[in-house]
């Protein structure tokens, strides 16, 4: 039976504009065409394991607004349960205006709205004691993912961090890290590979963009490398990427794939991720990253 996945983190709302190039320093410049769609690290990760089939809640925030009323609906359709859901009054559901150029680059500016009023009392042990993978990133308050990171730790549950966006995390907060997904920026700003195995991560899956990922372990204090290439494809939209990819890693881990195994999945979600645009959109099913032709 597929292990049970509790994603704690953010749900937002995605305000898309295209653009020939980024703006530079009070620069004014005209877009191309503007969008909305559904997003948030979190809900991105839980809508990518759900859309591949596995069995997955979200825990996160958001505002009484017809926005979260968007985003329940989205997760909801995308078979994430929603029973875990905090609805905050008197503040906005998180916003994250995204600019994304021709080439398929992207800018990202999030307003956490009720994503930063997720708190202790709403981090139950007996809820995290009834999954058995634990997930988060970092656009909800630091001081929460330790704290659910710190309990899962305790009950034995593998625990995931996706550092994004990247801070300086302690060691405490890291002793706690079965898997830590960063991309090269995230690492270096909390502190480095050698920081992180030093602290207590076990293994590191670096992703490289178009250039794949490296997944890294410390094996009695032994660090051994492998690389793993991307695919080549025509690149449209690269904002759910490392989400998607994240996802892929997690469901293949839910039916107790070995990590390689599960990043030989995830890399081909990502690769089909990026020739779409959009968030939870562009993430595909189980069925389609299967039957894909390389």
């Amino acid at each position: 039976m597929s292990k049970k996945v509790l994603v704690i983190g953010s749900i937002n709302k995605d305000l898309v504009i295209t653009t020939p190039r980024f703006a530079k320093e009070g620069e004014t410049i005209l877009g191309n065409n503007f969008s909305t769609s559904n997003g948030g690290k979190g809900a991105n990760q839980a809508c990518a394991i759900g859309k591949l089939g596995g069995n997955v809640s979200m825990l996160g925030a958001i505002g009484n607004d017809s926005f979260g009323k968007d985003l329940k609906e989205a997760l909801s359709s995308n078979n994430v349960n929603i029973d875990n859901l905090i609805i905050k009054d008197n503040v906005s559901t998180g916003i994250a205006v995204i600019t994304v150029t021709e080439s398929g680059a992207n800018h990202i500016i999030v307003a956490q709205g009720a994503n930063a009023l997720i708190n202790k009392d709403d981090i139950k042990e007996e809820l995290l004691n009834s999954y058995d993978i634990i997930v988060m990133q970092l656009e909800i308050p630091l001081e929460i993912a330790k704290y659910a990171a710190k309990i899962s730790k305790k009950l034995g549950k593998t625990v995931v961090l996706n550092p994004s966006p990247a801070v300086k995390i302690d060691k405490e907060f890291l002793n706690c890290i079965d898997i830590l997904i960063p991309n090269e920026t995230e690492i270096d700003i909390i502190g480095g590979i050698d920081y992180a195995f030093e602290c207590g991560v076990k293994n590191i899956i670096l992703t490289l963009g178009a250039n794949g990922c490296d997944f890294i372990s410390n094996n009695n204090n032994k660090i051994e490398r492998k690389h793993f290439d991307a695919y080549k494809v025509d690149v449209t939209d690269t904002t759910a990427a490392g989400d998607s990819f994240l996802g892929g890693v997690l469901r293949m881990m839910a039916d107790n794939k070995t990590i390689e195994e599960a990043i030989i999945f995830a890399t081909k979600v990502s690769n089909i991720t990026v020739t779409r645009k959009g968030a939870i959109d562009s993430i595909p099913y189980y069925d389609e990253v299967i039957n894909k032709k390389w």
